[in-house]
Order: C-alpha cells, then structure tokens, then sequence
C-alpha cells in the first residue's frame, strides 16, 4: 500500500510547483519543456511500443488518428474548431486515466512481490511528469478546479487498478482497448506537441525571448536526463514486468 500512497502523493508535485513558483516566468517555462520532453519521451518509448505489440499495424493507424485527426478536423470545421480542440483535449486526459489504471493494477503485483520492485520504483516516478502535465494544460485554459478535479480523478483511478489487480490488467490488452489505448496515445502526443507552441507564441511578445529560450533548453534537458535516469534505472520500464507476469500465468493455464 505504501506504493499506491506515493504513487498518489507525486501527483501533487505539479500543483505545489505551480503555486509556490508561478511568480517566476523562467521557472515555468522550464517545467513546460521538461513536460513536453519527459512526458513526450515516455509515451513514445513505453506506451506507444506496448500498443504496437498489443495490436499491431492497426494500432499505428489509430495513433496516427489520434495525433493528426485534430489538426485535420479544425481545418476542415474551422466554425467546430473549439470543440475539436476541447475533444482532443478529453481524449488525451482519458489516456492518462486509463493509463493512471495500469499504474495502479502494476503497484498491486509490485506489492504482492509478483513483479521487480524496480517497476513499483519507476512507475511512481513516471507520474510526477504526468501530474505536472495536466495541472501545465489545465490551469491556464480551464482553471484550477477543473485540473484538480483531473488529478483527483488519476488518484482514484490508480486506486481502482491497484484493487482490480491483474485481472485488469487481462482486460486491457483487449483488441479494442488497445485500439482505443492507440487513439487516446496519440491524442496525448497531439496536445504535448501544440500547447509549447502556443506558449511560446504567448511569450514572444512580451520580451525577454532569450532567457525564456534558455530556461526551454533546460527544461527540456532535465526532462531528458529524467527519462535517461528511469530508462537506465529500469530497462524494463512500463508495464512489462506485469506483462511478462499475465503471459506467464496464460502458459500456466494453458498446461
């Protein structure tokens, strides 16, 4: 149980960070830049190759979907394009959530001593960049409440993986949840990749263009020294101890 309460408790890192440095520009931008790249890193080397396992060919079309169909339907329904931005924006949070489920079924095997402790070590460690990235997205655009209420909802999530255990994690790696895994992951990759953007546009009139360039080139080499860090500390890192643990029972039962 230790492992969920920290699991739980990192998720508070991007409000308190917020909060107590919102007044220092710099700072925020280098947050924005670490999100992008960490967060970035993560779903491209541990969800996205898991999905690709999971379902193939298909599961690419899907990502695919998820990151360019946005952009695509804001050009073609320019009157909609709110509503397409704020669709997106749902997917992608959906995504953390369902992900937020396998975290927390992968902490249940983790404390059941079924899988390394290493994995329970890198999956806590992981959810500080994905905390800091909706409280990043949310804040500005929707309000506090609403991002709290996200991150609450993360918690909860994990809470009921960690209860479901690995039959959770069976149902998961289901052909149309892995689809849908497919469509949310690139979605996710979708509002990472323009939300910097149009900061740094917002930030482009006011001045002070170099420092904020310096405090991006920070932000975005911590984020990847992060992610080094967790690969390195965790070469398995993800999900694939709980992986290799349901294909094991699978060949148990198949015997």
């Amino acid at each position: 149980m230790n492992y969920v309460i920290a699991s739980l408790l990192v998720l508070a890192v991007g409000p308190i960070l917020h909060h107590g440095l919102k007044s220092q520009k710099g700072i925020i931008t280098a947050i924005g830049a670490f999100v992008m790249v960490s967060l970035g890193g993560l779903v491209l080397f541990d969800v996205l190759p898991q999905v690709i396992t999971l379902g193939g060919v298909v599961a690419i079309l899907f990502v695919l979907l998820g990151l360019f169909g946005p952009s695509l339907s804001e050009k073609l329904f320019k009157r909609h394009s709110a509503f397409a931005h704020n669709l997106t924006v749902a997917l992608g949070i959906f995504g953390l959530l369902l992900h937020a489920v396998t975290d927390g079924s992968a902490l249940f095997l983790a404390a059941n001593e079924q899988g390394p402790m290493l994995l329970a070590f890198g999956i806590i460690l992981h959810r500080m960049p994905a905390g800091l990235a909706v409280w990043w997205l949310l804040r500005p655009a929707y309000g506090r409440a609403i991002a709290t209420v996200v991150l609450g909802l993360m918690m909860i999530a994990t809470l009921i993986g960690f209860h479901l255990g690995p039959e959770l994690l069976h149902h998961m790696t289901a052909t149309h949840v892995v689809y849908l895994q497919a469509f949310v992951t690139g979605s996710i990759l979708h509002v990472l990749w323009h939300r910097p953007h149009e900061h740094h546009s917002h930030e482009h009139d006011h001045g002070g263009q170099a420092t904020l360039q310096s405090s991006h080139w920070i932000g975005g080499g911590l984020g990847l020294l992060f992610l080094v860090l967790l690969m390195v500390a965790h070469p398995d890192h993800g999900h694939s101890g709980a992986s290799d643990h349901l294909h094991g029972e699978e060949l148990h039962q198949a015997h």
